[in-house]
């Protein structure tokens, strides 16, 4: 029998052609917590082929030993080669919680993992609580908060929704051990990646977001958002889910529980009511600044400076204030 005392946490780097995205940092912290409470030891897996340098920029990022499964089915992501990996390796390893982000790829492959494990699956973790070890994540749209405690006997496998935590640097170099796996033919085969143009910098990346919301009015309206974000460096342009669902901009472009958490150090909302499926995604902006015509819109609660007016008016004056600033 399991004991009831974490001993150790897995985290499963996530990566995109060989390079670390920045979640796996975020990983990292959360595990880092977690093991304050725990006492429980850290380990680092990467999933490639080749995983050599993968593993070692993952060791000297997070300050964690790593694990570097390497086989040619490996070489592009399939939930299929993951799941045959990762089932040989945890045959021979014990883990008390294994950490995955809560994206695209972590949505795929970790209830699989959970089940094949027959352990806990909690997915969407945004917190947790000590003594016992609770798990928190958001329900019923976001406007509740849900503290889940894991059968303590079983593994628990945990998707950690970015943002949620932030990175920190490490004070030393992990060490790293790679080893070869000997995987079965599979079913399926990943031929490549077919990415989209990208249009913007990616919102994870970028310092400022200026976000818009339906109170934009349409599609054509868009240039004046683009011209504000033209006005600053590293920034990114936004979107609510219905200015998505309408078509006006693509799925990229969309922050909130179903889209993107972001933590820029500048957030502006243009024409966005703030919803709490959208606050989700946002809240822990450094300065969130809200633009809208309705005063009691809930994006004002959250916001550090609130301006009710509309941005059709507001933003061009705001606009030719920053570009007056930069020509001086």
């Amino acid at each position: 029998m399991r004991r009831m005392m974490a001993k150790k946490i897995l985290v499963i780097a996530e990566h995109r052609k060989g390079k670390l995205n920045a979640v796996t940092n975020e990983l990292v912290s959360f595990a880092q917590k977690l093991s304050e409470q725990t006492k429980a030891e850290i380990e680092g897996l990467a999933l490639g082929y080749p995983v050599k340098e993968l593993s070692e920029e993952f060791a000297k990022k997070s300050g964690l030993n790593v694990i570097g499964l390497e086989n040619k089915n490996l070489v592009f992501y399939s939930a299929e080669a993951y799941l045959l990996a990762l089932r040989e390796f945890l045959a021979k390893e014990r883990y008390d919680f294994i950490i995955i982000a809560h994206s695209a790829t972590g949505w795929d492959f970790a209830p699989a993992l959970a089940m094949a494990l027959d352990g806990n699956f909690i997915s969407g973790v945004i917190e947790f609580k000590p003594e016992p070890v609770r798990f928190v994540r958001r329900i019923c749209g976001g406007k509740i908060l849900l503290e889940i405690e894991p059968i303590p006997e079983k593994i628990s496998v945990l998707s950690l929704m970015p943002g949620a935590f932030r990175p920190v640097e490490p004070k030393t170099q992990g060490k790293v051990k790679i080893l070869n796996l000997n995987l079965p033919e599979l079913k399926t085969r990943a031929l490549g990646y077919l990415e989209a143009k990208p249009k913007s910098l990616n919102l994870s990346s970028a310092e400022v977001i200026i976000a818009v919301g339906r109170g934009i009015g349409g599609a054509e309206k868009l240039d004046l958002i683009k011209n504000l974000a033209g006005c600053f460096e590293r920034s990114a342009i936004g979107a609510s889910r219905p200015v998505v669902d309408a078509g006006w901009l693509g799925l990229e472009h969309q922050v909130g529980q179903t889209g993107q958490t972001v933590q820029p150090r500048l957030y502006i909302a243009c024409g966005i009511s703030g919803q709490i499926q959208h606050q989700v995604g946002m809240n822990k902006s450094e300065v969130i600044v809200a633009i809208n015509t309705d005063p009691k819109a809930m994006i004002f609660n959250l916001a550090h400076l609130g301006i009710i007016q509309d941005i059709h008016k507001f933003l061009p004056i705001l606009i030719r204030k920053i570009q007056e600033l930069k020509a001086l």
